[in-house]
């Protein structure tokens, strides 16, 4: 009994022992790291002043027809002291002091712009934190390799052009975003096409970040959605027909009208027939009023959604026939179409409030009251 005592007391001491020590260790883990952090916001100030004169310092005018070498050597000029002063200190204490400098770098980019742009990017080659960045794409954590992907893209680094086109694949859709970003703000509109060709399997957030790049181009960007348009991934094509209509490029017609009539996805038609309806162009009306009579119901609904939206004339005794004889939904669809070709369309619905189907009259009395409360709400 006193043996089993001796031993379990030992334990307990041991155990108390080491939970004191872990309890010790990340008390001064966490000592040093606030210590660290509070080192580097105050450098992260130091060289905020340093550098914001840096960047706007004078710089004797050079003579006509001088390389870019030159300038090149100026801009070099202005960090000789700053350098010498880093050749100085520990391997520790130069890292840190390197970290608060990029940092300040990388967010001055956000707000500058001309000369003293060139220069900031200058200064982020000459300190080789475009070659780190670089290399962070390349980490095993994905947080580290969009946040790189990003101060590349604020730095407009033309070197990194290859290893973010890279990024564009990335496992992590978070990274393929942000690369597809930077690569736009490095090349321009010229990025579009190939961000698309390498896109897979869109997601809502990716699509409306790709959607931000694209209006911001408007019509730049219709090549590069037109190409994508033969894309074999599904979410693609869809992307880019919704962006063709948001652009409203009457010039697409063509190129979604062939997709309505011939793509092999059905979810591709539809959408197809629905953005023909609203981009409005005549050249789609004998393709809408076909699939109107066709046998596939998601492609009748999708051409009578785009009729609505056109208002044709020519479809009257087609839409006719649609309400009298479709199911509900398709019957409602076509009277909204109905409505939408003009006053003799609205005399027909006014003439089915009589037929001897109760379905057909209901609908027709619905539509006729939704258009007597948008001619209300209109006219308030």
């Amino acid at each position: 009994m006193g043996i089993e005592f001796v031993i379990i007391a030992s334990l307990a001491l041991g155990a108390a022992i080491f939970v004191v020590i872990v309890a010790a260790a990340l008390i001064g883990h966490k000592w040093f790291s606030g210590r660290k952090t509070r080192r580097l916001k105050r450098l992260y100030q130091v060289y905020s002043v340093i550098f914001s004169e840096l960047l706007l310092e004078p710089l004797t005018p050079l003579p006509p027809g001088s390389k870019t070498s030159a300038i090149f050597k100026q801009y070099e000029t202005l960090l000789i002291q700053i350098k010498a002063k880093l050749k100085r200190f520990s391997k520790r204490r130069r890292q840190l002091h390197l970290k608060a400098l990029r940092n300040v770098l990388v967010d001055f980019a956000q707000d500058i712009t001309g000369e003293p742009a060139e220069r900031l990017l200058y200064f982020f080659y000459s300190f080789k934190f475009v070659d780190e960045e670089i290399a962070f794409l390349q980490s095993r954590h994905w947080w580290v390799r969009a946040q790189a992907a990003r101060d590349l893209g604020l730095l407009k680094a033309r070197r990194a052009i290859a290893p973010i086109t890279a990024a564009l694949e990335d496992p992590h859709p978070d990274v393929r975003a942000q690369a597809a970003q930077s690569l736009v703000a490095i090349v321009g509109v010229g990025a579009l096409p190939t961000i698309l060709r390498v896109s897979r399997n869109l997601s809502r957030w990716i699509a409306l970040e790709l959607s931000v790049i694209v209006k911001k181009f408007e019509h730049a960007a219709v090549p590069a959605l037109l190409e994508a348009l033969h894309h074999t991934d599904e979410s693609v094509v869809l992307f880019c027909l919704e962006m063709l209509a948001e652009i409203g490029f009457v010039e697409a017609v063509d190129h979604v009208r062939v997709l309505a009539e011939s793509s092999p996805h059905l979810k591709i038609q539809t959408k197809a027939v629905e953005v023909l309806g609203r981009l409005g162009d005549q050249r789609a009306e004998k393709l809408l009023l076909s699939l109107v009579a066709g046998p596939s119901k998601p492609l009748r609904m999708s051409a009578l959604r785009a009729l609505e939206k056109i208002g044709l004339p020519q479809a009257t005794p087609l839409l006719l026939e649609r309400v009298r004889n479709a199911e509900l939904d398709e019957k409602l669809t076509a009277a909204r179409a109905l409505s939408a070709t003009g006053a003799l369309g609205v005399e027909h619905l006014r003439a089915l409030i009589m037929d001897d189907k109760p379905l057909v009259r209901s609908v027709a009395l619905q539509v006729l009251e939704e258009i007597e409360t948008y001619h209300l709400v209109s006219a308030s």
